[in-house]
């Protein structure tokens, strides 16, 4: 229990939501498709495929930079602070907060990466997607020591799914190797389709490969 009895405070990190990632990937990946295009058609503005692409490089712009702020902002106003007495959450103007020793029940959510902390009063979620790798292992530590056990539901399949969260130094199973190495194949083999094909879907695959390939290799 040394570890946690000082409070701890814990952010966001925009750049690990993975949905934001997927977006980012894919609309470059479309960008770079339809540049090449409109290249080819020789860049006459006149010419309405080329028109097309200026208009969706503009809202594809606009809606990253959209998206960003969003991230950051989610960043700034949302935090998660463990102390020896209670858990809470900040979420720009509300605020959840539990004693310790009144959790009554703490669920954790294998397919959607969450903890539900719940007592009498109040419910809270904690996402781990949404913090870097060393404050997953901080927070998933800290509920396990305070909560008793009889309180956790459905910690076994978590630590299956989470079990380099639990032990950021564990090595990779065999079946994460393959499956990182399986992508990494997949992402070369599209990305010579597409050079020699020049097909958008093998473009638009070559994305979506690395990101699993990146998700497989962090064990997530």
């Amino acid at each position: 229990m040394s570890e946690i009895l000082s409070e701890q405070s814990y952010r966001p990190g925009p750049w690990y939501r993975s949905l934001f990632s997927t977006y980012r990937f894919l609309t470059l990946a479309i960008c770079v498709y339809m540049i090449r295009e409109a290249c080819s058609r020789g860049g006459n503005l006149t010419d309405g495929f080329v028109i097309l692409t200026l208009i969706y490089i503009t809202i594809v712009i606009f809606m990253s930079t959209a998206g960003v702020w969003a991230f950051l902002a989610y960043s700034r106003w949302v935090r998660v602070i463990l102390s020896e007495q209670t858990i809470t959450k900040m979420e720009g103007d509300k605020e959840h907060v539990i004693a310790l020793n009144q959790i009554s029940h703490l669920n954790w959510l294998s397919i959607s990466d969450e903890m539900i902390v719940e007592s009498p009063a109040d419910s809270l979620r904690i996402n781990l997607d949404d913090f870097k790798r060393s404050d997953q292992h901080a927070i998933i530590t800290f509920l396990r020591e305070v909560v008793p056990v009889e309180k956790q539901e459905k910690w076994e399949p978590f630590s299956e799914v989470r079990r380099r969260s639990i032990d950021p130094d564990l090595p990779l199973t065999y079946w994460q190797r393959f499956m990182t190495g399986m992508w990494i194949t997949a992402t070369g083999l599209a990305g010579v389709m597409w050079w020699s094909e020049s097909e958008m879907i093998y473009l638009i695959l070559i994305p979506a490969f690395v990101f699993s390939a990146i998700r497989s290799y962090r064990g997530t």
